[in-house]
């Protein structure tokens, strides 16, 4: 980012959600176990932990793939174990920073096939920025191959006070819970911000 002033980025964590140890070297077997027992307390049912553990363990991993920042499970039905993921990434601006080439920096950082896409502008605290809402089959399982879909949330921001962009990325499967979380996912996006780091 700056040569001149250090920043960091910056999100709401609202009740429900967990940081993901991304970039950080863990096991995410026995970081997911812990987790699982965190968010949901010693006392519940082994088959909820266990549920919910497994998930996380899986997300961390896929979101590792994705080298983010920094990034979230959000749990949407602990008993279910029914997470959506949210995460941030800080891309070089070099060659993308106008609101016309942001769509074309996401499709070269997190390229996909949609079944159905929307593209607007938006204008977050953070800055200028697109919104892109697309709707995917993905591959799901790892013994049984099977499809299911997939509703992302994507904004690509302009942050004024550094030359990268901020690209900020919900997504979910359970799509019985596209209205609340879309509706989440504009909340995220506007609590993004970028700090000033103070030294000393």
């Amino acid at each position: 980012m700056s040569d001149d002033v250090a920043w960091q980025c910056l999100i709401s964590e609202p009740d429900g959600c967990i940081r993901l140890p991304v970039g950080e070297g863990t096991e995410f077997g026995p970081w997911s176990k812990q987790a699982a027992r965190n968010h949901l307390g010693a006392d519940a049912p082994r088959s909820e932990l266990r549920a919910l553990a497994s998930t996380l363990e899986r997300v961390a991993a896929t979101a590792e793939l994705g080298d983010p920042t920094f990034a979230y499970a959000y749990v949407i039905d602990a008993a279910k174990a029914l997470t959506a993921v949210y995460e941030v990434h800080d891309y070089d601006g070099d060659g993308y920073r106008s609101l016309d080439r942001l769509p074309d920096l996401l499709a070269d950082v997190l390229p996909s096939s949609p079944e159905r896409r929307s593209v607007s502008e938006v204008n977050l605290p953070a800055g200028p920025g697109v919104r892109v809402q697309e709707l995917l089959s993905v591959e799901t399982g790892s013994l049984f191959r099977k499809r299911t879909m997939m509703e992302t949330v994507t904004y690509a921001v302009l942050p004024p006070q550094v030359d990268n962009i901020l690209v900020f990325r919900m997504s979910w499967t359970n799509l019985v819970f596209g209205e609340a979380l879309l509706e989440l996912s504009r909340t995220l996006a506007e609590s993004l911000e970028l700090a000033e780091i103070k030294e000393g």
